[in-house]
C-alpha cells in the first residue's frame, strides 16, 4: 500500500474516532505530539545543512544572486496576491458580522511590535538559535555561513563535506520517521476533532469558510497558473507528486515540520535538484507563508467586523503590509498564527481581545493554511529549478492522474 494511502486512512479513521470519543480522544494527543516532535527534530539540521550545501554548490555568484532574487520575488508577489484574495473575500462574505456574543474573557496573546520582529531576524548567538529552534535566525546564520565557506575556498571544503554527509543522513532519517506518519496523523486528527467538536464550529463557520475558499483559490488558481505559465510545466504531476506533503501539512498544521517530507517529494517525485530544492524550500519554510498571510488578513477583518470597526483604504493598505511582514516573520509551527495576529492587531489599532474570537478554531484554520504554505514553497522550487535547468522533466512528468495537457 502506498504511503499516502496509509496516511489518508489514518486521517479519516482519526476524524471518525474523534467524533465518536469526543473529549476522551485527548488520550491520543501525546502520540500526535510525539510525531510532531520527531518531525521538528529534523528541521533545524535539515535547514542548516540544505541552505549551506545549496549555496556552496552554486559556485557562480551571479547564479546564486539570480536564484535568490527569483525565490524572494516569487514569495513576496504570491504572498501579496494571497492577502488580496483574503481581504476581498472577507469584504464580501463579512464573516465577523453578528458574532458579538462569541466574545470570551480569555487572555490574549502577547503583542509584538515591528521593532521586535526586525531584531528577531539576527541571532546574537547562533548556538542559542539552534537550541531554541529559532528557524528564522538559523536561516540568516546559514546564509552567511554558506557564503563564508564559498570565500574560504579550499579551507572551507572539509566543513562542506561534513554538511553534505549530514544532509544525506537527515534525508534517510526522514524516511524512517515517515514510516510512523499514518499513526501520527490518526492521533492528531482524533485529538483535534474530539477537542473542537462539530457544535463549536457552527458559529464560526463563515470565518473558516472564508479562509478555506481563499486558500483553495490560492492553491488551485494562483499556483496552477504559476506552474503553467511561469514554470511552463503540467499541473497534474505537481499535485500528485506533492500528495504526501499535503496530507502531513494538513494534519500537523506545521510547514516547518513538513519540510523534510516536502524536500523528499520535490526531489524524488518532481525531479528538482537537491541544491535548488534545499535552498528554496528551506528559505520558504519560514519567509513564505501564503496561507498564514491569508489567515492574518481575514482574522483582522473578522475581528474589525465583529467589533463594528470599519477599515478605510489607507488602513487596508496598512493591513496588507503588516500581514506581509507578519507572514515573513512567522515560524512555521502550530499556534504561532495567534502570536503574529497580535502584531497585526497592535499595528492596526484593533482590540487584542478579539483574538479570543478565533482561538477556538485557529487550529482548523492553520491546517489548510499550512497546506498552502508548503505548496507555495514547492511551486517556487519548481519555477526556480525550471528557469535554472535543474529539474529532471522525465521524473516530473512520470506520474500523472490525467492523460491530458493539464
Amino acid at each position: 500500500m502506498k504511503s499516502w494511502v496509509k496516511i489518508l486512512i489514518g486521517l479519516f479513521i482519526g476524524i471518525a474516532v474523534g467524533l465518536i470519543m469526543r473529549e476522551n480522544a485527548k488520550i491520543f494527543q501525546v502520540f500526535g505530539d510525539i510525531f510532531i516532535r520527531l518531525l521538528t527534530m529534523l528541521v533545524i539540521l535539515i535547514i542548516f545543512s540544505s541552505i549551506v550545501v545549496g549555496i556552496c554548490h552554486i559556485h557562480n555568484p551571479k547564479k546564486l544572486g539570480r536564484i535568490g532574487f527569483r525565490t524572494i520575488a516569487f514569495y513576496i508577489i504570491t504572498t501579496i496576491i494571497a492577502i488580496s484574495i483574503g481581504l476581498i473575500l472577507a469584504h464580501f462574505i463579512k464573516p465577523g458580522q453578528g458574532l458579538e456574543k462569541l466574545r470570551m474573557d480569555l487572555k490574549p496573546a502577547n503583542a509584538l511590535t515591528l521593532k521586535d520582529l526586525l531584531l528577531s531576524l539576527v541571532p546574537s548567538n547562533p548556538f542559542k538559535a539552534f537550541a531554541d529552534g529559532n528557524i528564522l535566525q538559523v536561516i540568516i546564520f546559514s546564509l552567511l555561513f554558506g557564503v563564508a565557506i564559498l570565500f574560504a575556498k579550499e579551507k572551507g571544503k572539509p566543513i562542506l563535506h561534513l554538511l553534505e554527509s549530514i544532509t544525506h543522513v537527515m534525508h534517510k532519517l526522514t524516511h524512517f520517521v515517515m514510516m510512523l506518519a499514518p499513526y501520527g496523523v490518526f492521533a492528531l486528527m482524533a485529538a483535534t476533532i474530539g477537542k473542537i467538536g462539530v457544535a463549536a464550529l457552527v458559529p464560526l463557520f463563515k470565518f473558516l469558510l472564508c479562509n478555506y475558499i481563499a486558500c483553495l483559490i490560492q492553491l488551485l488558481v494562483v499556483f496552477s497558473l504559476a506552474l503553467r505559465y511561469l514554470a511552463k510545466v503540467k499541473i497534474a504531476p505537481f499535485f500528485k507528486g506533492m500528495k504526501d506533503a499535503i496530507v502531513v501539512a494538513f494534519t500537523t498544521s506545521s510547514s516547518a515540520a513538513t519540510l523534510p517530507v516536502t524536500l523528499e517529494c520535490t526531489q524524488k517525485h518532481l525531479g528538482i535538484s537537491e541544491d535548488v530544492s534545499g535552498f528554496v524550500l528551506s528559505l520558504g519554510s519560514t519567509i513564505n507563508m501564503n496561507g498564514g498571510a491569508i489567515g492574518q488578513a481575514i482574522s483582522a477583518m473578522f475581528i474589525a467586523q465583529a467589533y463594528g470597526i470599519s477599515l478605510g483604504p489607507v488602513q487596508i493598505i496598512m493591513l496588507m503590509l503588516v500581514s506581509l511582514f507578519s507572514a515573513i516573520g512567522a515560524p512555521g509551527v502550530p499556534g504561532t498564527g495567534l502570536i503574529m495576529l497580535s502584531l497585526v492587531l497592535n499595528v492596526m489599532g484593533l482590540p487584542l481581545e478579539g483574538i479570543s474570537l478565533v482561538i477556538g478554531v485557529d487550529r482548523l484554520r492553520e491546517m489548510m493554511s499550512s497546506v498552502v504554505n508548503v505548496m507555495g514553497d514547492a511551486v517556487a522550487a519548481v519555477y526556480v529549478a525550471k528557469k535554472e535547468g535543474e529539474i529532471n522533466e522525465k521524473t516530473y512528468h512520470k506520474a500523472t492522474w490525467l492523460d491530458s495537457d493539464i
